[in-house]
């Protein structure tokens, strides 16, 4: 479809075509759904002052999909519609039937994830990116959205370095995305799942108190649950947690810096890696 178009007009047309709107319409849908959940029946009683952290987190969001988001994103995606009419990548030089291909191309980009998060914790210069989504000393719908622009930027860099190279398919990106954006947006939320629930849902996908004991501020806690997405990273991984070290209800949330309230704002958030 795409081979008989110049990469500038993929691009324009990519952008027409590529369904951001959808993935933004289904995003706010399911946030407004479980938002909604959460002020019904919170798990936890917030100890800050919810406006103004919703107010922080829902900022730097839309920073985030104004700056980075949208022109970066679509000119990755453009960039992945070129590279798929060129048959780049692994994927397309062994010619799998496309359903075998979007399927492993959906199993790659949840592991890519799992081990740039692990990165994420390793290394101090990512750290740094990454401590902005820790540092919300409250765990709600919102923190989903508590993301530096930068961050957003190296994992847009690495999972287009990473599907061109493996070729993986747009369609594989556009369902991840997708799914990636409900999935989080539930296992941030504060709610509480009746236990038989958590206990079979844990198995396949990431569940609120499993990421819950990844937001913890104790250590044993912090560097486990990495999975975004599909829970079995971690178990085949070694680094799956069952409970947090102190009861759920009792969880302290954040990491030691930044815990002041004069750190909830837009403008402090972004500036927290150079600080």
């Amino acid at each position: 479809y795409y081979l008989s178009y110049s990469p500038l007009t993929i691009l324009v047309k990519l952008t027409m075509e590529i369904d951001t709107l959808t993935r933004l319409i289904i995003t706010v849908s399911v946030f407004s759904c479980f938002a909604s959940l959460e002020l019904l029946y919170p798990n936890r009683t917030a100890h800050t002052e919810k406006p103004k952290r919703w107010f922080a987190n829902l900022g730097i969001f839309f920073v985030t999909l104004l700056v980075v988001g949208i022109p970066i994103g679509v000119f990755s995606l453009g960039l992945l519609a070129y590279s798929e009419s060129r048959g780049w990548g692994l994927m397309n030089v062994l010619d799998l039937p496309n359903w075998v291909e979007v399927i492993i191309g959906f199993l790659l980009l949840d592991a890519l994830l799992y081990f740039q998060h692990r990165l994420s914790h390793s290394l101090p210069i990512l750290w740094r990116l990454h401590r902005v989504h820790h540092a919300d000393t409250e765990m709600d719908v919102t923190t989903a959205n508590r993301i530096h622009p930068l961050e957003t930027c190296w994992l847009i860099f690495l999972r287009t370095i990473f599907c061109i190279l493996l070729g993986i398919p747009l369609l594989a990106l556009e369902l991840y995305l997708i799914a990636l954006s409900v999935v989080s947006i539930f296992n941030h939320t504060n709610v509480r799942l009746p236990i038989q629930a958590e206990k079979w849902i844990s198995k396949l996908l990431v569940t609120p108190l499993m990421h819950e004991t990844h937001h913890s501020a104790e250590v044993e806690d912090f560097d486990t649950n990495f999975s975004f997405l599909f829970s079995f990273w971690d178990r085949c991984f070694g680094t799956y947690r069952e409970q947090p070290v102190a009861k759920a209800s009792q969880i302290t949330f954040g990491i030691n810096q930044f815990r002041e309230k004069n750190e909830i704002s837009v403008g402090k958030l972004l500036t927290q890696p150079f600080r």
